[in-house]
């Protein structure tokens, strides 16, 4: 089943929009655990909901949906968004500023 393909089945099959972004959140974390560009780069990635350090970097609804930390022990905090299909992100698409 090719990523496209699953992206359908989960727009298909999901009971509402919160569903469906958890759905593609758990997706994503697989991917970064198992995709050759980034399976070596984290020791660990964790839901957002799950992960250990979420009350010392904010345990507030900040929009960051993955966490993960990588072997050099750096954290990464993650976004993820699923789009419609018809959406289109171009380079000048607004960024989150910290």
């Amino acid at each position: 089943m090719s990523f496209t393909d699953i992206l359908a089945r989960y727009r298909t099959v999901s009971y509402s929009e919160r569903d469906k972004g958890e759905r593609f959140e758990r997706l994503m974390q697989a991917f970064l655990k198992t995709a050759p560009l980034y399976a070596g780069q984290f020791e660990h990635v964790w839901m957002w909901a799950d992960f250990p350090c979420k009350a010392i970097y904010s345990d507030k609804d900040t929009g960051i949906d993955l966490g993960a930390r990588t072997h050099e022990g750096d954290f990464w905090a993650i976004q993820c968004k699923c789009y419609s299909e018809e959406t289109r992100i171009d380079k000048p698409a607004p960024r989150l500023k910290f």
